[in-house]
């Protein structure tokens, strides 16, 4: 209890250096605990299935994830290595409608044996029966409790396109860490039609090894199985894609894993170091009470434990200061990391957690108490152990690294940002909006709408999209035996869709007459560019089993996102849909005023009957890259930390460096010596840390930087002037803070440090 109570007592006598250190910790723990739990999340991805690490889909090496509905029954029937197979759709979003409730939900359509291969828990219902029939539905926890609330949802009716399904069963929210998260309503396969061969490669196929099977073996039997069906065998490589790799190979990307987790380490590190910097430099002040307990009888293991003791105590403190910061801004970094706290907390994470907080117990505890332990008495009285203080650069070197590092990278992330917000996209995004509504059968028609709103004064233009330009889509084009020739981007619209954007043909006939025109298509310059790179001709093409005949040309225009390169396209008539059918519509105004869009969007609710969304097609652009905003943003955080991390280490190295040579500053101005010539000196050897420092700060920025940018089509170029502004804006602070914190002691009297001579 009295060394207890001594340790508190020490750290109150030091409370600046305590303050400190506290605040160094605080940041440590709180970027480990939110790196480490995010990183750990996201590599856990269906790890909870039974016999994950068995279970694989059928892709391609490129990451395409579509094959052809009747592969898997021929599998199953062929192959003895196989356990177990399923196959459903892509998810796309349908409309459903009780009589209480209109809803728009995420979609799959499959086999009796989905819930063999994927351990997601049927709440109610025989899925393996029920699956069978067209008109069963199987629908998730959450939203049976929104459709139906406490009834039981079982033989509950829901209308869809017209047809009449009963919900059969309830299936367990799917959770977060799955590939199939916000899967909301499975139906049977049985009501899709074209499953053949000759069918389209829409359907996703996973397959349940035996253990102990020869991956390559069973690609090769896939593959051939594949090609007996192919008119063009070589067109498609199949690949088995573990089941566990899904996410960050094939979808997420391991790019922000690897840089938030490789960003947090830096922080925990240089935090702790840090730490370490703050107290070793306290052996100046505390060496003589640790001389008078080793005098009195203290061993070096009680001094050991006292000083680790005081570690602990300040962890704990920081430890609660840190979990009041992510609990306090819970909504904000939910925000950034698409992730629920109660999602990333989850078992996994917190053993990581405590696997972090061990290891900086370690590091921040036990190298300084053993340092202060084994420090000899006779070196203490006389103080010959503040010479040796060059262990203090190593540490500082880190500091300036990591902040080095981190600005530099926030330049990068920002750069890369600006440019894709302003790149140009071919076409003028000023004063156009975008809306979602539905035409055809209840609804009315896209010639009705279009003729309403293009009565408003203020609309100079107006057009329909089968899909927004930002995400069009690709398919295969044919020739005329039906083999594959090239992928293209394939989008639908009507002839106003380029004197509305902007898009000028360069070549051939007017849209009007293009699109009018039975098959006529537009195809922009990349594609006629594209066809002859392959060597093939604008005859004798084929887009759906159709015929495909070229009327002209259009300017070059993006579609996709950013992170393609410019595809080719082909753009045909938009048809006016027969039932219900969720359309784009692009509306040009004459001018931005407030009242124009609030009367615009009230027509186009009144008029479309259902306006699902309206807005300003630039922030619709921008809402793309949220990712990557958030990325920025999250090094923008790093960056700060490490720079608050660097200030309180140098300030405190600065502030030692000014007690410890108070004489030497004392006798040089009595010998006629400037403040600035004793502020250059302090700077001397900062300066060339800092400069050592940089080299390895600016090459780990660019490793982590070009990692970032490749997955990008159109980056920034890495050039000098970035790097040399991240070494520029570090100098700076380090300057600064060196400044601020040196002149107290420069500007004292040489007669007050001298008195004691």
């Amino acid at each position: 209890m009295k060394k207890l109570l001594y340790i508190l007592r020490e750290i109150f006598k030091f409370r600046n250096t305590t303050f400190t250190k506290v605040i160094s910790l605080t940041i440590g723990l709180f970027v480990g605990v939110m790196a480490f739990s995010y990183c750990t999340f996201e590599m856990n991805y269906d790890n909870f299935h039974k016999d994950a690490e068995h279970i694989f889909r059928i892709g391609t090496p490129e990451g395409d994830n579509g094959s052809r509905a009747p592969l898997i029954s021929e599998l199953k029937q062929e192959m003895p290595e196989i356990k177990e197979v399923t196959c459903f759709s892509r998810r796309q979003v349908y409309t459903y409608q009780t009589p209480k409730h209109t809803f728009y939900v995420n979609t799959i359509f499959a086999d009796t044996s989905f819930f063999r291969i994927f351990s997601f828990q049927v709440l109610s219902g025989n899925p393996h029966t029920d699956l069978n029939d067209p008109h069963k539905i199987f629908i998730s926890q959450k939203w049976a409790r929104i459709l139906f609330g406490e009834a039981e949802p079982r033989g509950q009716e829901i209308l869809c396109k017209g047809k009449l399904l009963t919900v059969a069963g309830v299936f367990q929210d799917i959770p977060r860490n799955s590939h199939l998260m916000n899967l909301t309503i499975i139906r049977s396969m049985e009501s899709l039609g074209n499953k053949s061969w000759e069918g389209p490669r829409s359907f996703q196929s996973y397959l349940q090894l035996k253990p102990h099977t020869d991956l390559k073996s069973v690609e090769q039997k896939v593959q051939a199985i594949a090609n007996r069906h192919e008119k063009n065998p070589t067109s498609i490589n199949y690949i088995l894609q573990p089941l566990q790799e899904l996410h960050l190979k094939y979808g997420w990307g391991y790019s922000y894993v690897i840089i938030v987790g490789g960003l947090g380490f830096i922080i925990v590190l240089v935090s702790a170091l840090n730490y370490i910097l703050i107290a070793i430099s306290d052996l100046v002040h505390k060496a003589k009470e640790i001389g008078i307990h080793k005098v009195n009888g203290a061993s070096t293991t009680d001094v050991f434990y006292m000083f680790l003791t005081e570690t602990i105590l300040l962890l704990l403190l920081a430890g609660l200061l840190s979990i009041g910061f992510i609990w306090g801004n819970r909504s904000f970094f939910e925000n950034i990391m698409y992730i629920n706290y109660a999602d990333i907390f989850n078992t996994e994470a917190i053993f990581t957690i405590c696997i972090f907080i061990l290891f900086l117990i370690l590091v921040t505890g036990v190298i300084p108490a053993r340092i202060f332990a084994i420090v000899p008495i006779l070196q203490i009285f006389r103080q010959a152990h503040s010479r040796h203080h060059y262990w203090k650069y190593a540490l500082l070197w880190c500091q300036f690294a990591s902040a080095c590092l981190l600005i530099t990278l926030v330049i990068i992330f920002t750069s890369q940002f600006r440019t894709l917000m302003n790149r140009d996209l071919g076409y003028s995004m000023e004063r156009l909006y975008c809306a979602e509504i539905y035409c055809g059968d209840p609804y009315p028609t896209m010639a009705s709408v279009k003729a309403e709103i293009s009565r408003l004064p203020f609309v100079s233009g107006i057009t329909f999209v089968d899909i927004l330009p930002l995400w069009v889509g690709t398919t295969t084009l044919y020739d005329a035996n039906q083999q594959g020739i090239t992928e293209s981007c394939v989008l639908y619209t009507d002839k106003d869709f380029f004197p509305v954007m902007g898009i000028p043909i360069l070549e051939g006939e007017n849209p009007e007459n293009a699109l009018s025109k039975a098959n006529g298509a537009i195809v922009n310059e990349k594609f006629i560019a594209h066809l002859k790179n392959i060597g093939k001709g604008n005859e004798n093409l084929f887009l759906y089993k159709k015929p495909l005949q070229i009327e002209s040309i259009c300017r070059d225009f993006q579609v996709q996102s950013l992170y393609a390169s410019q595809q080719p396209l082909v753009i045909q008539k938009l048809t006016e849909p027969d039932t219900a059918s969720l359309t784009s519509v692009l509306i040009r105004l004459q001018q931005n005023k407030p009242e124009d869009i609030t009367l615009l969007q009230h027509k186009l609710k009144e008029t479309s009957k259902r306006l699902i969304s309206f807005e300003f097609y630039k922030y619709k652009h921008q809402a793309s890259y949220e990712e990557e905003e958030d990325m920025c943003l999250t090094v923008q955080i790093f960056a700060c930390l490490a720079i608050v991390i660097a200030i309180l280490g140098l300030t405190g190295f600065t502030g030692d460096e000014v007690a410890r040579r108070t004489k030497e500053i004392a006798i040089r101005k009595v010998n006629g010596a400037s403040s600035l010539s004793i502020t250059l000196l302090l700077l001397q050897n900062i300066c060339y840390l800092a400069l050592f420092s940089i080299p390895f700060a600016l090459a780990g920025a660019y490793y982590f930087g070009s990692f970032w940018l490749e997955d990008f089509a159109y980056r920034i170029p890495l050039n000098l002037w970035i790097l040399a502004g991240g070494a520029f804006f570090t100098l700076l602070i380090i300057l600064i803070t060196v400044l601020l914190k040196s002149q107290k002691g420069i500007r004292a009297r040489p007669a007050k440090a001298l008195k004691s001579e």
